[in-house]
């Protein structure tokens, strides 16, 4: 992508991803795809079309939305991944799951278009512990992204073997994920990317306790505070 592409955003979503578009290092024309108010927040055929378009370059969404909640429907899943494959196969998709973890039955983009999919994630949400940040970023083996870069003019190629020339003798082969986490760290600190040690073992028991609770013990008993929060929050706004 280039300074100035066009990108979507799938409305209503995390105000960030409306202000980093803007930012001057990429200054993305945006178009934004609305929900249906009175379907559970949930995208028309008409607003997914939008994506048909070449000149959008990437897909920006948080499922379930924040601050609506709801997850896209699988039809409308399978409605957008269909025409992804035979029309857009050079799309690229950021999906924000990170309360995917509270609606019964949901299915990430990731699961459907893996290929053309950057995840994000985060345990911070569904363990309590907002204040640890602790986030996760993920693409599928076999991705657009790796292959596009290997595609690029030559020029481009060159450029980014310069770049990355910094963390590795041969950078032509560096992974489109591992070329993220250098940027993260301006690339010449790429010895002090990713998370601290206390992270990384605190992600570690929360993963292991999620493979561990076969009968999704702790996430019933989330679900069900959640739930007995929000009707005394509601019984105090007077509302049934």
């Amino acid at each position: 992508m280039h300074k100035g592409d066009t990108v979507a955003l799938g409305a209503p979503i995390f105000t960030p991803y409306l202000e980093i578009p803007e930012i001057n290092d990429y200054q993305f024309k945006i178009i934004d795809l609305l929900p249906d108010e009175e379907d559970e927040w949930q995208y028309k055929a008409s607003e997914l079309d939008k994506l048909r378009d070449p000149a959008v370059k990437a897909f920006f969404l948080v499922n379930p939305g924040n601050p609506s909640s709801f997850a896209i429907r699988p039809s409308a899943l399978e409605y957008f991944a269909n025409f992804v494959r035979t029309e857009r196969p050079d799309l690229i998709i950021i999906t924000d799951d990170v309360y995917g973890t509270f609606v019964n039955g949901f299915r990430s983009l990731m699961a459907v278009l893996p290929s053309n999919t950057i995840g994000v994630y985060s345990y911070s949400k569904y363990f309590g512990c907002t204040g640890w940040r602790l986030g996760i970023v993920a693409v599928h083996q076999d991705n657009i992204f790796d292959k596009r870069i290997a595609e690029l003019p030559e020029a481009d190629c060159q450029a980014l073997n310069e770049r990355y020339g910094k963390v590795s003798l041969q950078p032509e082969k560096i992974k489109f994920i591992d070329r993220m986490v250098a940027d993260s760290r301006q690339i010449a600190l790429n010895h002090t990317a990713g998370l601290s040690l206390p992270q990384q073992v605190q992600m570690v028991l929360f993963s292991m306790l999620s493979l561990m609770d076969t009968e999704d013990r702790y996430r019933q008993a989330t679900l069900a505070i959640l739930q007995k929060r929000l009707e005394a929050l509601f019984r105090g706004m007077g509302l049934e």
